[in-house]
């Protein structure tokens, strides 16, 4: 089978969005099908063409000329817009004519979505639409021709898939046709290498960008009303850096709190499994890599009951409270640490529970939604 993924973000460049699209890619690769990636080239420093782990990747200005730049003062965009949309366009659509591809999977409806739109209307070809998050939860901040784009895309995808029961039932209100075409595919992950705890508290870990809806800003007052015995790392960047620090300096915590700032997925993976404690304080959250990775390291774990958390996390090691309260967050934590010291293998089982969502999982559902 030939199988074009579309993507708005693609590996090297890091982000749920990135690992799990790369993963598949990687899995339907070793299957045998032949697969290839259409990207954003963003930043324009990377290749057009690239060989990412045996996939042919190649990158496009995925540009269009629309009304919130001109309004945003962004002139440059406006007009880049206009220079790269029919160029882009065109490509997309002789592409599409030239490989013929069995399917064409559309993971994140961002940039490409309007060019997928109208290559979908010039050409016919399977199209399966994936969502991952903000392309759905972030609707509701966003003007008519991003709803136009949506609802339009959902209504001409042969299939619609989503992360989480929970982002699906979201996009579904957002448009009703889904309901007969959409399914969920849980994300998956490759086995991690176990780890083994030593005596002695190595403190607690959060990972995420830091936009508001992380809820660093939550975890730190919580940590600030613990008896802080373990040390807190915060791994990730983003707008909310700097605030986080003079929050941090305001509430007491200097030198109890580690900014490791943004690491790679094998430094975030390592920092985890020295970690006693995962803790995933966000205000929303689709499904939960964050989630899943500490659950195969075999991390207990306390998080925010939103999203799709609690479909990651149902029957785990795990305590879900209510997002946005830190004194709930802070007794979540404490009596996890409590019952670590009591209970040494806290969290061990969650290995098991990790491995029902495995990428042979995800990929099957992914086939089954290109041929069903």
């Amino acid at each position: 089978m030939k199988i074009l993924l579309i993507v708005s973000s693609y590996a090297p460049n890091t982000g749920g969005l990135q690992t799990v699209t790369a993963q598949l890619a990687k899995e339907l690769l070793a299957r045998g099908q032949e697969v290839s990636v259409l990207t954003n080239r963003y930043p324009r420093t990377l290749a057009e063409h690239e060989l990412v782990d045996g996939v042919q990747v190649t990158r496009w200005q995925f540009l269009a000329p629309q009304l919130r730049y001109l309004l945003g003062m962004r002139f440059d965009l406006f007009v880049a817009g206009i220079l790269y949309f029919p160029l882009t366009l065109k490509r997309l659509v002789s592409q599409l004519r030239r490989e013929r591809p069995d399917i064409v999977n559309l993971h994140f409806v961002g940039a490409p979505a309007f060019f997928v739109l109208l290559a979908r209307s010039l050409k016919q070809f399977r199209l399966v639409v994936s969502v991952h998050g903000d392309d759905v939860e972030g609707l509701s901040t966003r003007g008519w021709f991003d709803h136009w784009v949506f609802r339009s895309l959902m209504r001409r995808a042969d299939a619609v898939t989503a992360c989480s029961r929970f982002l699906l039932d979201a996009a579904n209100e957002f448009e009703s046709s889904i309901a007969k075409k959409g399914r969920v595919i849980h994300n998956g992950m490759a086995p991690l290498r176990e780890s083994n705890r030593s005596e002695g508290s190595r403190g607690m870990l959060a990972v995420g960008r830091m936009f508001p809806s992380k809820g660093f800003d939550v975890l730190l007052q919580a940590y600030a009303e613990t008896e802080r015995n373990a040390q807190l790392t915060l791994i990730g960047d983003g707008p909310e850096r700097e605030v986080l620090g003079r929050l941090a300096r305001s509430l007491g915590l200097n030198g109890e709190v580690r900014f490791r700032g943004q690491q790679d997925r094998g430094q975030v993976l390592a920092e985890m499994a020295a970690a006693d404690l995962v803790v995933i304080p966000s205000r929303h959250e689709t499904f939960g890599l964050v989630a899943l990775e500490a659950m195969a390291l075999g991390k207990p774990i306390v998080a925010s009951r939103v999203g799709g958390l609690p479909e990651v996390l149902q029957g785990a090691d795990a305590l879900l409270v209510e997002p946005g309260d830190p004194a709930q967050l802070a007794e979540a934590i404490e009596y996890a640490q409590a019952r670590l010291r009591s209970e040494p293998q806290f969290g061990i089982r969650n290995r098991q529970l990790a491995a029902g969502f495995s990428m042979e999982r995800m990929t099957d559902g992914y086939l089954e939604a290109y041929v069903a």
